[in-house]
Order: structure tokens, then sequence, then C-alpha cells
């Protein structure tokens, strides 16, 4: 319930001022032209068609593949000739989303301790990469990631408002779209959504729960997302939110036709370098960077090591 102020009661200071950035009132909403998917969809297509007609398998694009191949394509090139390996803190992430997830849909109210312990069992049972991770760890190392995990969600509890079923509350919505008949696919899995489009206005608020530190990375994965979104439903997401479940902050961003059109450029040259790598048709860029801190040869990489180095000399005094 609101008051005169229009502050909303039982909330925190955290949660209202959460809840303020991420509702936007209805007479403020974008309503977008009809056209705009059919246009947006139209140019992907023409622009990338020299490299579907090349390639001889599908491309499967997601936000991980565009930021490697345009932050350093020799970054991406390792990472598809290495194995994704889970860690502690790359699981701790995993489970905190599903315990989000149980959150939403499970009609009793749980501690965190129980959704955390819901969420470790549900992805241990799994036949995964995950899975044997979290089985195969030792007693002391479950007991960590479970206490790390029931410390992010009840943070996230008392800084983000609670979800209600009018707000339509979706977790780990899939978007896939594909062109070419079928020879590139453009997917991606929002983290949480709020809200519905109507007609042709934007509705929809696009949420993904950070477990780490804030990174410029993080804003064009979610204009991916809104790419995604409005070629799938037709109408751009009303915002877009970052959430750092440490902090208790959301960082917010408007969507609006010139968000998509940077997107959709930034997009068509990442299918395009990324077509290009798969025929071998070009050699893998280097661009030195802050990827370098997580890129597994930066060890056998001049130009990475160099950047490294000069990195912590600049910031370790």
């Amino acid at each position: 319930m609101s008051n005169s102020s229009g502050l909303v009661e039982g909330l925190t200071p955290a949660q209202q001022e959460t809840l303020d950035l991420i509702r936007v009132p209805q007479e403020d909403r974008t309503v977008f032209p009809s056209s705009l998917r059919a246009e947006l969809y139209h140019r992907l297509e023409k622009e990338t068609v020299e490299v579907a007609d090349a390639l001889t398998s599908d491309l499967w694009v997601a936000k991980r593949q565009l930021q490697a191949v345009n932050s350093c394509e020799t970054l991406y090139m390792a990472q598809t000739q290495e194995e994704f390996r889970y860690s502690v803190p790359t699981s701790r992430g995993q489970i905190f989303h599903k315990a989000v997830e149980l959150s939403v849909h499970l009609p009793s109210i749980l501690s965190p301790s129980e959704l955390v312990g819901h969420a470790f069992n549900s992805l241990s049972a799994r036949d995964d990469s995950l899975s044997h991770f979290l089985t195969e760890s030792d007693a002391v190392t479950a007991a960590e990631i479970r206490s790390e995990c029931v410390s992010l969600l009840t943070t996230f509890q008392e800084t983000f408002p609670p979800l209600r079923s009018a707000w339509r509350p979706t977790t780990e919505a899939s978007r896939r779209v594909s062109f070419h008949r079928n020879k590139i696919i453009l997917a991606g899995r929002f983290d949480l959504t709020l809200g519905m489009p109507t007609d042709r206005t934007a509705g929809r608020v696009i949420i993904e729960l950070k477990t780490g530190k804030p990174s410029i990375q993080h804003a064009d994965d979610q204009r991916y997302y809104a790419l995604l979104e409005t070629l799938v439903t037709g109408v751009p997401p009303l915002l877009l939110a970052s959430f750092y479940v440490d902090a208790g902050r959301v960082v917010t961003e408007n969507v609006d036709e010139a968000l998509l059109e940077s997107t959709l450029r930034r997009t068509i040259a990442g299918v395009k370098r990324l077509g290009s790598l798969r025929l071998e048709d070009v050699q893998p860029k280097k661009l030195p960077g802050p990827p370098c801190r997580w890129c597994p040869v930066s060890n056998e990489c001049a130009e990475g090591s160099e950047w490294l180095k000069e990195s912590t000399e600049t910031n370790g005094w």
C-alpha cells in the first residue's frame, strides 16, 4: 500500500529506492512504431547474408560470444577451445539465481537458507558440469558456497522490493531469433523480467542480477537483450536494469530507437567477425584490456601480458 508521499509501506529505504528507479509511470512510457520489428529483422538478414551463405554449420550467438569477439578476438578463440569449468564464484552465481527463481514460483514463504538448500539440491541433481562440480566438492567447500548464497539472497530480499504477482514477474525467460533458415541464431536468457508491453507501448523491465563487480560489459549485454526482446515481441523493453546484489543498488537505462540502432550495428559486426573466424577467413585480432584478467591465454600473449603489467603498476601504488 502506498501512502500520500508515494512511499510503499513496509519497504526498506533500499527497496523503495530500487522500486522508484525501475517503475516508470504509464504516461512516461514510449510507444514504438509497429514496423520496428520487421525493419530490424530485415537489416539483420540483409547485412549478414554473405556470412550465412558461406557457413557450413549453424552459428549460435549469445552475449558471451558477442562480448568476447568485440573485446578481443584472441580471447574468443581461446574460449572456444577451452572447456568451461565451474568454480566457487560461478557456481555461487548459479545457485543464487536458482534460489531467486524458486522464491518467485514456490507458493509458500521460505527462508533464504531453505531456498538456497532447495536450489543447491536441484542443481546438484542434474547431469551437467555444474552438478558434477557441486557433488564432487568437499563438505567445507559446499558449506561455504551455501553460506555465501544465503548471504546474497538475504541482501537481495532486503534491498529489492518483494515481487508481486501483479507485476508479472518471470525468471530465466529465453529469447531466440533465427534467420537465414536457422543458419544464424541469436539467443539470450533474462534473469528476471517485470511487466509486459501493451499494444505498441513498452512495459517490460529486463533485470539482470549481478553477484560480482560492476562492469561496462554489463550495459552491452543488456542492450543486446533489448534487441532480442524487440525482435521477438515487436516492442522494446521499457527499461534495462542491472541489480548489484552486494551493493543493493540498481543501474538503469532507458530504451529508445537510438540504443537499438547502435546495438544492431554492434551485433551485425559481431556476427560478421564470428562468421569470419569460424571460416578462418581472418586472423584473430588482439585488443588488450580488462578481459585480459580472465583470458585463459594471457600468459602466452605478449600484448596481454604487457597490458596486465602496466595495469598493475598503474594501480599498485
